[in-house]
């Protein structure tokens, strides 16, 4: 339980990319320094504790930001997670078992960038199989208590939302990357505010969650981005809606009225730049509401 408040205030100061040099910093138990996860391995098990683990890691590799989004989690509603090794019986992977059988929680620091992860809590293991050398594992507050019935539809609810959230940190992550953590729009420089702002929204289903498809904009442009009172052209023109440059109050107003007519910057690696069509289509739908 202190490794989860720990967790829980890594997460509301760092949202889902907790710096890996925060997630190894220890935290004090009856007078002890008990990590959260190891630096060499990916389950990780304190000296402190008897059986289990406290919790288990997926890492993105420095030279791997472009990795596949269908690796995250199974459409089946669980994460499926990598022995250590190609041997069943190593220490690691019984502890795993041993978390399994007494059905305790852990936590789940999964990568969205190099050094950056978001942590998923509580987890458990629901299977441990020796012939594929991984383990199932499941988020879910409702599967705390033994006693708790175990539904299918609530595992697999609880999994997609956890896969969504997944999917839109190492989404944001990706695009601040490209855009050097700074607002296209205003060139506000402060990752804490920034967002990654789809081009063609995620419900359709060429909205994938790529770079070319994303631009790096603060919380502000991204609303009026979203409610089309801000549009963006093929060529990186940036228009605001006609009825907010008429009104003369508020600062958050004028923040939008002095970007009329600018020009957002664009990443400088082209295959990051944004996907013309996609801004075309956009921006058309702005000017049919404009």
């Amino acid at each position: 339980m202190a490794a989860f408040r720990r967790v829980r205030e890594l997460g509301a100061r760092y949202g889902c990319a907790i710096p890996w040099n925060e997630i190894t910093t220890s935290i004090t138990i009856a007078g002890e320094e008990v990590l959260l996860a190891g630096r060499a391995r990916g389950i990780f098990r304190p000296r402190q504790m008897a059986r289990g683990v406290l919790s288990i890691k997926t890492t993105v590799p420095r030279m791997g930001r472009n990795r596949r989004y269908d690796d995250i989690a199974s459409d089946e509603g669980f994460f499926e997670y990598r022995f250590m090794g190609e041997d069943p019986n190593h220490s690691d992977n019984r502890a795993l078992r041993e978390s399994l059988l007494d059905r305790t929680p852990l936590i789940y620091f999964h990568g969205v960038a190099p050094a950056l992860y978001q942590a998923i809590w509580p987890v458990f293991i629901t299977n441990w199989d020796a012939k594929s050398l991984t383990a199932q594992v499941v988020p879910g507050e409702s599967m705390v208590s033994p006693t708790a019935p175990e539904s299918e539809d609530l595992r697999r609810y609880a999994v997609i939302q956890a896969k969504q959230r997944l999917h839109q940190a190492v989404f944001r992550q990706i695009v601040l990357d490209a855009y050097g953590n700074c607002c296209a729009v205003s060139g506000l420089p402060e990752p804490r505010l920034l967002v990654a702002a789809h081009i063609i929204p995620d419900r359709d289903r060429r909205g994938q969650p790529e770079v070319p498809n994303g631009i790096a904009m603060s919380a502000l442009h991204h609303t009026a981005y979203d409610a089309n009172l801000m549009g963006i052209d093929p060529d990186g023109g940036v228009h605001i809606k006609r009825e907010l440059l008429e009104i003369h109050d508020g600062p958050m107003l004028k923040a939008l009225q002095k970007i009329q007519g600018s020009k957002m910057t664009a990443p400088s690696s082209r295959e990051c730049r944004p996907n013309r069509d996609y801004l075309a289509e956009r921006f058309e739908q702005f000017r049919r509401v404009a």
